[in-house]
């Protein structure tokens, strides 16, 4: 496949990139197939091994972990600060760039311009070299499974390499959907590589999906998740820095990936998505670090593709060698800011006001297009589509729908002290902690008549989605917390606020946090009905309430027994003036069984408390 648009253009990269400088024995499979092919996952291994026994002052080649077929997942760590370990590098505050390629493994970009950039790097040093004053963690192919079941069709959309892996692992996860939950062996692997090293950036190198206009890549940012204002707006400066630098050297990036409101006519507008923890970008904001997605666009031949991602990837490096020392005093600032967030408001999650049908636009655009016909009736199919004219480049005057504000149901104010997982749960929720390195204390004995806060679940609000997402069917709903007094028995934990994860804590453990571990479904057995009152016995029930029978008293007790006057009275007020309670026979039931004290008394009660004051005895 070939974009005419692209012209002199596409060959001036090519040749830039058939002049890179190469050390003998190391030349890439992209390179000598003039950017036909990408190489396959033994060139990966050969050239980590490789640079590692050649540089080994200045490159440590590891595994950090094995896919769910058993293959190692190669890492390579570079830097001239003489710093090639977590360890090295957080004693010396050096900072820590973890790039990713390969995440969806068809997107391939990435994998050959890090390895180019690194060998290039490390034969000639470019001048003030950035690798004295960083380390870079590259992950060439993350999904590596995916890498090793290539095919030329996986990538539709994708103007070479000629055979391209696949989007999802082994197991059929997409991985840059895996960032909370963790399924998977490679995300979990990936999980303790960014808890040993700290990455300061994570910039995770991916292809779009297809849209067809002439901007060569795009830059996502999702800093409004951040609950520190300083670290919010040095994210905010660094993507406007990697912007400029990228114009400077011929690009046209946008600094978000675009969203077409209507498929069959760009010019409708675009919208600005929020993207979700579930990313990489947005889980390093949670860490109180910085993530940068990147999509090269799909329609550059790959030649281009690569030398895209490699400016990137010089800009990024640049800026951190630039600027790293003051960015990570603000991360760390940030990580003491995260351990007195007990009592702050924040919002975990965010949307586009457009979701709301609030359908203003925030601005204008100029977008970089083709002349297209949106057909009425298509040739051929019918109905509704878009012929975009290759030939014909166009400038597209677009209406940007970028306000992204805060989902109302969404603003949590946290715990003061923190949050109890309760022994029954602890193995539920347990691995998750763990793999996330928050930090929590196992309760060493009973405590009784603990104050603690439960959310008690509407029973109405529950929703499941009807299809599966991940390999699980997530969660909605509503609900309020309510104090209350417990016994927790020993084995419980305590997840404590004062912590440098804290935000990241409450983004698993509160209800509504979108990828919390509620909304994945792994709570759905509290809000499930295990035992049932016949509808006979219902209906004997609901009799002796309604004649105020003393039988009321002998079964539930006397507070509800003194209530049945006023319930007969305001029962009888509905049926004078609300048609649909007089003409449905399960509302007018449901009218005197919902005052019972209930016989499933954990039913809708999240399994997750929150603690305000923490008893002496912990």
């Amino acid at each position: 496949m070939k974009t005419p648009w692209l012209g002199l253009g596409c060959f001036a990269v090519v040749s830039a990139l058939a002049q890179t400088p190469i050390n003998s024995g190391l030349q890439l499979e992209a390179e000598t197939s003039n950017y036909h092919l990408t190489g396959t996952y033994a060139e990966v291994e050969g050239m980590c091994q490789t640079l590692g026994k050649n540089y080994p002052d200045s490159v440590r080649c590891f595994s950090m972990g094995s896919s769910a077929e058993g293959r190692p997942i190669w890492v390579i760590a570079v830097s001239r600060s003489g710093a090639l370990t977590p360890e090295q590098a957080k004693q010396r505050n050096i900072p820590v760039v973890l790039a990713i390629a390969g995440t969806h493994s068809g997107e391939i970009d990435g994998k050959d311009a890090g390895l180019m950039l690194i060998r290039d790097w490390l034969k000639k040093p470019p001048a003030n070299d950035p690798l004295r004053n960083q380390v870079l963690l590259f992950v060439p192919v993350f999904n590596v499974d995916g890498h090793e079941r290539p095919s030329p069709f996986n990538r539709p959309n994708q103007n070479g390499p000629s055979l391209q892996g696949e989007r999802v692992t082994a197991q059929r996860i997409n991985l840059n959907r895996d960032w909370m939950l963790g399924q998977t062996a490679e995300m979990n692997a990936m999980l303790e590589l960014v808890s040993h090293w700290d990455p300061l950036l994570t910039l995770d190198l991916h292809v779009t999906d297809g849209v067809r206009f002439r901007h060569d890549v795009s830059l996502s940012m999702s800093a409004m998740f951040s609950a520190d204002h300083a670290l919010h707006d040095a994210s905010e400066q660094f993507m406007s820095d990697m912007m400029s630098r990228l114009d400077k050297k011929g690009h046209h990036p946008l600094d978000f990936t675009p969203v077409l409101i209507d498929l069959e006519d760009p010019r409708a507008g675009i919208m600005r998505d929020a993207d979700a923890p579930r990313f990489s970008h947005v889980y390093a904001v949670l860490r109180n670090r910085i993530g940068v997605l990147i999509e090269d666009h799909a329609w550059s031949p790959y030649a281009q593709r690569v030398q895209t991602s490699k400016d990137v990837l010089i800009a990024a490096l640049e800026l951190i060698a630039k600027d790293g020392a003051r960015l990570l005093k603000v991360a760390i600032q940030a990580d003491q800011h995260a351990q007195t967030m007990g009592n702050e408001t924040v919002a975990l999650d965010w949307h586009n006001t457009l979701e709301e049908n609030i359908d203003i636009p925030t601005g204008y655009t100029d977008l970089l297009g083709y002349n297209y016909t949106t057909h009425a009736q298509a040739p051929i199919v019918g109905g509704r589509h878009i012929t975009y004219h290759l030939n014909q480049p166009q400038v597209w005057k677009t209406p940007v729908y970028g306000d992204i504000q805060p989902v109302n149901d969404a603003f949590v104010t946290l715990p003061q002290s923190g949050y109890i997982i309760p022994a029954g749960w602890v193995s539920v929720v347990l691995p998750y902690l763990r793999k996330h390195g928050i930090s929590y204390q196992t309760i060493p004995h009973n405590l009784k008549n603990v104050g603690v806060q439960l959310f008690q679940v509407n029973p109405d609000s529950i929703s499941f989605e009807s299809r599966s997402f991940q390999g699980r069917l997530r969660t909605h709903l509503y609900g309020e917390w309510k104090e209350t007094s417990v016994e927790l028995l020993k084995g419980s934990i305590y997840v404590p606020m004062q912590q440098s994860l804290s935000l990241l804590a409450a983004h698993l453990l509160e209800p509504m946090g979108p990828d919390s571990l509620s909304s994945w479904g792994l709570f759905n057995t509290a809000y499930e009905i295990t035992d049932h009152i016949s509808n006979h016995r219902q209906l004997q029930i609901a009799q002796w309430m309604y004649q105020e029978d003393s039988l009321i008293r002998e079964s539930y007790g006397e507070t509800l027994y003194k209530k049945l006057p006023k319930l007969r009275k305001d029962y009888q007020i509905r049926m004078d003036r609300d048609d649909r309670f007089r003409e449905d026979p399960e509302q007018r039931l449901d009218y005197w069984i919902r005052e019972i004290p209930y016989h499933d008394p954990s039913y809708n009660h999240y399994p997750i408390l929150r603690i305000e004051i923490l008893p002496d005895a912990l």
